[in-house]
């Protein structure tokens, strides 16, 4: 059998996993692999009788300044006259192979001036594009919550986002987690260069996770798009007259149904009901349809048919229940066990004995959008 000349391995490091990139190279040198070119997320090894060397090196300037440039060209240049050819530069760091007859030492040893002029600005950076991803997915989030005023509380109703949220955590906890890391990696560094040591090796598997982050990254993004653009979970459909439609998501926590009609001949109708699996969901809910009628702003953006205004509280045989009106329009909302409905109507009185018999037999099936309406 013949044996391979060349093969290709998973190969993808951080700035703070560059000791454990420089192990591997070691490991396969020693079993006759040398390094031939570092790609995306993997690198090449060719089988060689007396594989040169190979150095690992966070890289110490990142920015397109004149000056950073100089000093790279300088710094590679100084790397050259040593014996040593730049192969790549990837993932914030630079991987050099000993050119061919010589066996060149690493320009830098010493680990207390490696620390203050290489490892503790790369790691800060490393740091920070971590805290950045981390911070900015809170405050992005925060902004937009506070900007629109979302009805969050639709997303627990829809399986497909109860998935793309369950993904997108994962992605938030991996991130929280190699934030840590790399702390934790700092604080040992700084203490092996304090006391002349030689930096800490990352565990190989733990150092591949992080490699792997952006890769993953990525995908996970992707799935919960996908899934989010796949869900048949949700449904919208149109009214056979074209003047209003019907919605419904359904999901493990509860269903969600809605119907719409605007019409100047019965009057304009718009039904809302969460059927939750969950009380604090049906608490949320109710809460929520009750702030909206009060917040002008929501009003307007959800095209309510009145202005902002504040329910009050009724005795009309359910659990609770609140009434508003303005004008020609009327307002129910009611919380019955789990289950939660706001109804606002033109001219139809919700109090009714014979309209709240109606919605206690409405409420005690599945509603039919079409023929109760």
């Amino acid at each position: 059998m013949r044996e391979k000349t060349k093969c290709t391995r998973w190969f993808r490091y951080t700035i703070e996993d560059a000791k454990a990139a420089q192990a591997e190279l070691d490991q396969r040198a020693e079993q006759g692999w040398e390094l031939e070119e570092v790609g995306l997320f993997t690198a090449t090894f060719r089988r060689a009788e007396h594989p040169r060397p190979c150095w690992v090196e966070p890289a110490r300037w990142k920015s397109w300044s004149e000056k950073d440039e100089n000093s790279r060209a300088d710094y590679l240049a100084l790397c050259g006259e040593a014996g040593w050819e730049l192969i790549s530069e990837d993932g914030g760091l630079f991987y050099f192979r000993a050119r061919e007859g010589t066996d060149p030492a690493p320009i830098q040893t010493d680990e207390g001036v490696e620390w203050e002029g290489v490892w503790k600005k790369a790691l800060r950076g490393q740091l920070s594009s971590m805290l950045y991803v981390v911070i900015y997915g809170f405050v992005w989030s925060g902004a937009r919550f506070l900007l629109d005023r979302p009805r969050v509380w639709e997303l627990f109703l829809s399986n497909a986002a109860l998935a793309a949220q369950g993904l997108l955590f994962l992605l938030l906890a991996l991130e929280l987690f190699l934030t840590v890391r790399v702390l934790r990696y700092q604080v040992k560094c700084r203490r092996a260069a304090a006391e002349g040591e030689s930096f800490p090796v990352p565990r190989r598997a733990a150092a591949r996770l992080r490699g792997a982050s952006s890769w993953i990254f990525w995908v996970v993004l992707a799935v919960s798009l996908a899934v989010l653009l796949t869900t048949t979970d949700f449904e919208r459909h149109f009214l056979e007259t074209k003047s209003g439609y019907t919605q419904e998501s359904r999901s493990v926590l509860g269903d969600y149904f809605e119907y719409r009609r605007f019409s100047q001949a019965e009057g304009d109708l718009w039904v809302e009901r969460a059927d939750c699996r969950a009380g604090w969901l049906a608490d949320w809910i109710c809460g929520d349809f009750r702030a909206s009628e009060g917040d002008a702003d929501r009003v307007r953006r959800e095209f309510h048919w009145h202005g902002a205004v504040i329910p009050r509280e009724a005795e009309l045989g359910f659990d609770r229940a609140w009434t508003y009106s303005i004008g020609e329009y009327s307002g129910l909302i009611l919380r019955d066990g789990d289950q939660v409905a706001r109804i606002e109507a033109e001219g139809l009185d919700l109090t009714s004995a014979e309209t709240l018999a109606g919605i206690r037999a409405w409420l005690a099936e599945s509603p039919d959008w079409q023929t109760e309406a």
